[in-house]
């Protein structure tokens, strides 16, 4: 999971606004050059504990129960770029590595 905040901090610094990244055109209806690129990453994945299979105990590993479509289309709307990990989030269980999703 370490790792996984690693890279998503190293990707949102990447494209944080600087020289490399001015003048780039954007996709989508606006197809405009922007200046600066927004970026939104976050709780986009509720996921529940994947638990004991076969004897095994799956620590912090867990299932993608849910993806909020709906969050990540306001933030695409608004012309941001949505970063997605592979951390799931659970109220009881807090944070965990989803394999994959559904």
């Amino acid at each position: 999971m370490d790792l996984a905040g690693r890279i998503r901090l190293m990707i949102e610094a990447k494209l944080s606004p600087g020289s490399s990244l001015c003048g780039i055109r954007r996709h989508g209806e606006k197809r405009q050059l922007h200046s600066s690129v927004s970026v939104a990453s976050g709780n986009f994945l509720a996921a529940k504990e994947r638990g004991v299979v076969e004897g095994i105990r799956y620590e912090v590993t867990g299932e993608v129960k849910k993806v909020d479509v709906h969050r990540i289309r306001e933030r695409l709307d608004n012309d941001s770029i949505v970063i997605l990990s592979n951390l799931g989030y659970s109220s009881s269980e807090g944070v965990l590595n989803c394999k994959y999703a559904m």
